[in-house]
């Protein structure tokens, strides 16, 4: 098994499905039998993957990304991590129990978010859609960052997609995402393709030695 990622990536070399930040966040970290990729583990991965991840916007970070803030943005992501994955394997109510398996992931999120001072703001300025809301946060921009972070990840965990993650179906993928239809079971495409692939070859090896 391959040692985890320490140097920032391209677009194209991060796992991003356009999901929901919460997942995404949590994809950030990969790991299955074979590879160990942590796309948060030096402060240079950290400002790649918050300034190529889309759903990362609206998010700012600090001009220098020290290895402290790294290392607690790693910690909230770990926790979201379990927490998804309880929710992937519970697959009941929309809003899955959390029970003394899950009491220190949820208790990091709470202290994360309790970094820095928050508020709600009102948008219903002219020439918008309609009223809506952003939640805002105030304090020294690492503790901001934490905070907004997990803030964003509370939201989504105690919304109503949290009944719907599921974990990619193609064995030894890690990836989570949000089934929308019934009939989605892997992240993306290429993973149902390459397993349906590898099966092809598997029955006609089969064939081929029967013959």
């Amino acid at each position: 098994m391959s040692g985890p990622v320490a140097q920032p990536a391209a677009k194209e070399e991060l796992p991003l499905l356009g999901e929901e930040f919460a997942v995404e966040f949590a994809n950030s970290l990969y790991r299955s039998p074979h590879e160990h990729l942590d796309f948060l583990a030096t402060p240079p991965a950290v400002r790649s993957w918050f300034s190529l991840a889309q759903p990362a916007a609206g998010l700012t970070l600090p001009r220098e990304v020290s290895a402290e803030l790294a290392r607690d943005l790693r910690s909230v992501r770990d926790a979201v991590r379990a927490l998804l994955e309880h929710a992937a394997a519970v697959r009941g109510p929309a809003r899955p129990p959390y029970g003394p398996e899950t009491a220190t992931a949820v208790q990091t999120l709470h202290a994360s978010a309790r970094r820095a001072r928050a508020h709600l703001i009102l948008e219903a300025s002219a020439g918008s859609e309609g009223p809506g809301w952003t939640l805002s946060h105030e304090g020294p921009l690492p503790d901001v960052l934490v905070a907004a972070t997990a803030s964003r990840c509370i939201l989504f965990l105690g919304g109503e997609d949290i009944g719907n993650v599921r974990i990619c179906a193609r064995p030894g993928c890690p990836m989570l995402f949000v089934r929308r239809h019934r009939a989605r079971r892997y992240c993306h495409e290429s993973c149902g393709h390459n397993l349906r692939q590898a099966r092809y070859y598997r029955a006609r090896t089969v064939r081929t030695a029967a013959q």
